[in-house]
């Protein structure tokens, strides 16, 4: 996976979990410059929690799209993810409301079946 994001350009750091697999490509593929910051336990001021929820939820979101035709497509694709994810999915430290709800947005019959995700 690092060789195919490696002609996008050099981070300065990488966040993994404690698997020592990562180690060798890190230094490897990306260079010894780039940071490698290990997550050590949950207390731990970096977490990949937040990024390994997300990646599983548009993981199984773009699953059905069979790849993409194009790097415009990819992020189309990912821009509606992000927006989804953010401001129209329910959340948790909402009580299960949207982003949207809690604003106060109020559709019409005719828009919630525009909107079906928001309503």
């Amino acid at each position: 996976m690092l060789n195919s994001v490696k002609d996008l350009g050099k981070p300065n750091a990488i966040v993994s979990d404690r698997y020592n697999a990562y180690n060798v490509p890190v230094k490897t593929v990306l260079g010894k410059n780039v940071k490698h910051i290990r997550v050590e336990s949950f207390k731990d001021d970096i977490s990949n929690n937040l990024i390994e929820s997300f990646h599983h939820q548009f993981k199984a979101w773009y699953k059905t799209k069979q790849g993409f035709n194009s790097f415009e497509s990819a992020n189309n694709l990912i821009s509606m993810f992000i927006f989804f994810y953010n401001f129209v999915r329910p959340h948790s430290s909402l009580n299960g409301l949207t982003p949207a709800q809690v604003a106060g947005l109020n559709l019409a019959a005719k828009e919630k079946r525009r909107y079906p995700l928001v309503a």
